[in-house]
């Protein structure tokens, strides 16, 4: 099930940022000549004066979508007076000054050791570094901290309550100083990679050292069995809870019970969609209107092509269609699958963008001769019929629920009442995509499903409070 989880993260995992990689030759200080490779910069200059200094800057910022960001600079040669400065600034840093002089500047300078921000006068840090050492400066971005190493060891922190968007910075200040940075396409002295991990695992201890209570994890773990029609393992699981469950539903006895999604559940896996059909029209068969005209659902004979997407059993049905020509294609009948795609598949085109790309995606299918094998080959797969499973399953969710709600009797529905509903929020919640479904929290979300969209809201909310900077939370690596 949670497969889909990561399909959906794969298909939309927000791009990251791209981070520095080589020197800015566009724009960089006086007295410094740059290497080709744009990896090593030397100060050529006779550094007679303060506003002497020549300064260069990665060209790109520190991305904003990681834990730490680091680089290392390694001395070459630390020229006549050995003023290097080391560290960060803000796209708006003068060139002709060192990091650290000037306003959102940060620097960690080779003659003293000294750490600088905001002025010419520095504050004890560390050891001077000379010829042959490697120095690195790294950024928490979640703690909003400056850090730097020596040589593989790390300093401790220099800055804190770093805000503005920085770019990594180097300021040379006497002749002869060469310095080369490495950006991370060489492997760095000090472990970073080490750092992260223990970052990371310092987190996960703190959630293991809170408290749930003992029966909450049972308790969720049967709401999924519920949620999702697995009777069967429901029952091995928890029988009570099962029998509770079959009580439940029968004092409802129009609405969709736990025996009946493991039924349409079964019945998809097995292709059977004419069998799926015919459960939800016995059950309520004002359905049979809808399937007979999908525009019902917007109201009787209104026409109005906006409503299909929105509502669980156009939705469902829309897929119940297409999973037809997918089974026919599966048995090789060819000829009744074109035929379908031309009777049934034709009559919701236009209906909306996502309902015709998939159409188009899945009609593609017929182009190829081992259409398993193809580039849309995923249509043909068990994994498909789960998500039709599962779209179908909140169709049938919602509208129990709206039956519960009401205490109507079996068959009082009517497809505009419906289409009066709010929209069904379908598989999206759990990050599986439905073409006009909504991401709406409501009856079609197990517990699981609002806890882990809780847990997205909420860490979303603790970067936002971070000026949207640190690593983006992913659900999938839980």
């Amino acid at each position: 099930m949670f497969e889909y989880l990561l399909e959906k993260r794969g298909a939309d995992a927000p791009v990251r940022e791209p981070s520095p990689s080589q020197l800015n030759t566009a724009n960089y200080g006086n007295f410094l000549k740059v290497s080709k490779d744009k990896l090593s910069v030397q100060y050529v200059g006779k550094g007679s004066h303060s506003n002497d200094v020549g300064a260069i800057q990665a060209d790109l910022p520190v991305p904003s979508d990681v834990l730490i960001y680091y680089y290392e600079v390694t001395v070459k040669d630390a020229g006549e007076r050995g003023v290097i400065a080391v560290g960060f600034a803000d796209v708006h840093f003068r060139l002709s000054r060192q990091p650290g002089w000037e306003p959102n500047s940060y620097g960690y300078h080779a003659d003293d050791g000294n750490k600088f921000h905001n002025s010419g006068k520095g504050e004890e840090y560390g050891p001077p570094f000379v010829q042959g050492d490697t120095v690195g400066a790294g950024i928490h971005l979640e703690n909003r901290e400056i850090f730097f190493t020596k040589n593989g060891k790390k300093l401790g922190a220099a800055f804190q309550n770093v805000k503005a968007t920085l770019f990594p910075t180097i300021g040379l200040h006497s002749q002869n100083e060469h310095v080369e940075i490495n950006f991370g396409a060489k492997p760095f002295q000090f472990d970073i990679e080490g750092m992260i991990a223990e970052e990371r695992e310092q987190r996960q201890l703190a959630v293991l050292r809170s408290r749930i209570p003992a029966h909450a994890c049972h308790d969720i773990v049967c709401s999924y069995l519920k949620h999702y029609g697995y009777a069967e393992t429901l029952l091995s699981f928890d029988q009570g809870a099962y029998t509770e469950q079959v009580a439940k539903d029968e004092e409802t006895p129009q609405a969709f019970g736990l025996e009946d999604r493991k039924r349409v559940r079964n019945m998809v896996f097995e292709g059977d969609v004419e069998g799926v059909r015919q459960l939800l029209i016995g059950k309520q068969p004002q359905l049979a209107q809808l399937q007979e005209d999908p525009l019902a659902v917007g109201g009787s004979g209104s026409g109005h092509k906006g409503a299909l997407p929105g509502e669980p059993f156009g939705d469902a049905f829309f897929h119940l269609s297409v999973q037809q020509f997918i089974e026919l294609l599966r048995q090789d009948k060819i000829g009744e699958a074109v035929e379908h795609a031309r009777s049934s598949l034709s009559t919701f085109q236009g209906r909306s963008h996502q309902h015709d790309q998939h159409l188009q995606d899945v009609l593609a299918l017929l182009a190829y001769k081992s259409p398993g094998q193809s580039p849309v080959g995923q249509f043909m797969s068990t994994a498909q019929r789960e998500k039709v499973a599962d779209i179908i399953n909140t169709a049938m969710l919602e509208s129990s629920a709206t039956a519960s709600a009401s205490g109507s009797g079996s068959g009082s529905g009517s497809a505009s009442a419906m289409a009066a509903k709010p929209p069904a929020p379908s598989a999206i919640s759990r990050g599986v995509p439905a073409p006009g479904g909504s991401s709406n929290g409501g009856a079609a979300a197990s517990i699981l499903e609002k806890i882990l969209v809780q847990l997205c809201r909420v860490q979303a909310e603790i970067r936002k409070k971070n000026d949207n900077k640190g690593e983006i939370f992913d659900v999938s690596f839980i």
